[in-house]
């Protein structure tokens, strides 16, 4: 049987560890975490599509910097103001000779290295997807996965329909 959505018509989605291995790949809530069904060996087929985002690669980076050149002019606004309470700070309550040093070299390590509060990954983005489409141990039950849809996805998305 070839199918992209095999698992949510199988009586056996509820206690499958091929469906708890996918689930788990896909990063969603286990339908059971504990499963004690193991499929024969050899089955199931399970296709792993590889996808690399590549679209609007421009767009994407054009945002990227947007976002990065106001994340830089907060960051400016927050070492300043930091700076001028640290100053202060240290002035009237710290007399100590290590907390100068410290302070100055804060003072200087924020004028060297400035940045957001933003981290930015520029790098291509690479998704794994893993489907079922085919099982020696498949028994019909249309709708099985939808009657034990894991709580957490009914309250996140009620319209939820799985493909």
């Amino acid at each position: 049987l070839y199918s992209p959505s095999i698992c949510i018509n199988c009586a056996k989605v509820t206690d499958c560890k091929a469906y708890n291995f996918v689930e788990n790949k896909h990063l969603q809530p286990n339908i059971n975490p504990n499963p004690t069904f193991t499929p024969r060996d050899g089955s199931p087929t399970i296709h792993v599509n590889i996808r690399t985002n590549r679209n609007n690669m421009e767009n994407e980076i054009g945002r990227l910097w947007s976002e990065h050149v106001e994340e830089t002019r907060k960051a400016k606004e927050k070492a300043s103001s930091t700076n001028n309470n640290v100053n202060v700070n240290a002035n009237s309550s710290n007399t100590d000779s290590n907390s100068d040093s410290s302070n100055e070299s804060s003072g200087n390590q924020m004028d060297e290295k400035l940045v957001g509060e933003e981290s930015y990954d520029f790098s291509v983005k690479t998704t794994y997807e893993y489907d079922v489409v085919a099982c020696e141990d498949f028994e019909k039950d249309n709708g099985c996965w939808v009657r034990n849809i894991p709580e957490e996805i009914r309250l996140a998305n009620p319209d939820f329909v799985p493909t």
